[in-house]
């Protein structure tokens, strides 16, 4: 019954999807964080299939490449795109962590934001164009499981000053377990795996399997230049790397597809 109802919180704290909520308890924040890699694999699913259709039917990848980062941000309500656009602005100010993280809390954005907003959903879109049409679903769902694995690393517990309390961040910080987050880890890994063999050989598992490390590896880096430049993490935080670690797993595919003879 635990893992539904992790499911349930996830889809109604992280989309806009008519889930009924329950009563909340302290417990669902963090199961919610951990199931929302699954969520991210649903809807990479979903809005792959999506764009493919799209993408046969009006024969331009551009525009069912287009439809799927819109419907994409329309179900989760742009939420992680806001988040990645407000800790540019907080970056971006160069100032002290503490006003850098206030300017993060305004509800404009200002010039870094739209730069870094623009800049990331052209990179997510032209890399997905780059990839054939086909395997969208499988792609898509690659980045968005391995993006919203991200978070659970800034959920273990770490040396920083202390989440503002009622945020994201104070009710899951330290309520992960590191073998939470590797066990995580190695259930993508493997269900990558098997399923990027199954459908692309074993081409298709090596070159999946290292744009999520290689991904994972550049959040790890952001997530630590985040705590060293503001302290602490927070809900934008996440927000942040799940944006830039979901575009580097499209980012790296597309670069070497071809090469690697899958197109």
């Amino acid at each position: 019954m635990r893992p539904l109802r992790a499911m349930l919180s996830a889809l109604a704290m992280y989309t806009w999807l008519p889930v009924t909520k329950h009563d909340w308890q302290d417990r669902d924040f963090p199961d919610g964080l951990v199931a929302l890699s699954w969520v991210g694999a649903l809807l990479g699913v979903f809005v792959g299939f999506l764009g493919w259709g799209i993408a046969w039917a009006a024969d331009s990848r551009f525009l069912g490449a287009a439809l799927a980062l819109a419907i994409t941000a329309w179900l989760t309500g742009a939420m992680h795109l806001d988040g990645l656009a407000d800790v540019a602005d907080g970056l971006g100010s160069r100032k002290p962590a503490e006003q850098a993280r206030a300017i993060m809390k305004q509800s404009d954005i200002g010039p870094m934001g739209v730069v870094s907003l623009v800049s990331v959903l052209l990179i997510e879109l032209g890399a997905i164009t780059a990839i054939p049409a086909a395997t969208w679903p499988l792609i898509l769902a690659l980045g968005m499981i391995a993006g919203r694995v991200t978070p659970l690393a800034g959920a273990v517990t770490r040396p920083g000053a202390a989440p503002v309390p009622g945020s994201l961040s104070a009710l899951v910080n330290g309520k992960i377990q590191p073998y939470q987050l590797w066990l995580a880890r190695a259930v993508v890994l493997l269900a990558a795996g098997a399923v990027s063999w199954a459908l692309l050989g074993w081409r298709g598992l090596l070159s999946c399997t290292a744009a999520i490390l290689i991904a994972w590896l550049l959040a790890a880096l952001w997530q630590r230049h985040l705590l060293r430049r503001l302290g602490r993490l927070n809900g934008d935080c996440f927000g942040s790397l799940i944006e830039l670690t979901q575009a580097s797993v499209w980012l790296v595919l597309a670069v070497v597809w071809k090469g690697i003879g899958l197109g």
